[in-house]
């Protein structure tokens, strides 16, 4: 799995057929010192694009549990009809 640091935007892959692009990542120091990163994106599935919005994670496996759920969530919205809070592509 790759580094969050290591991104180099834009990052496009493909978790569970859907097109994800990473367009920022923004590490940030907690209080106690813990490392975190706020990364910005979309998803892309049967030609509907998502708004972009972020995700708040500590490593890549972290995001990868996140957007999974977020995708989940998205084709949910694409399947019953509610397509109308994102944009076509």
């Amino acid at each position: 799995m790759p580094e969050l640091t290591s991104i180099i935007a834009p990052f496009v892959f493909l978790l569970d057929d859907v097109v994800v692009t990473i367009y920022e990542v923004i590490p940030l120091t907690g209080v106690e010192g813990t490392k975190s990163y706020h990364v910005e994106l979309d998803l892309t599935w049967r030609g509907v694009r998502s708004r972009r919005f972020f995700l708040d994670a500590r490593n890549f496996d972290e995001l990868k549990k996140k957007l999974l759920v977020e995708i989940a969530k998205f084709k949910l919205f694409i399947l019953l009809g509610k397509a109308k809070v994102v944009s076509g592509v």
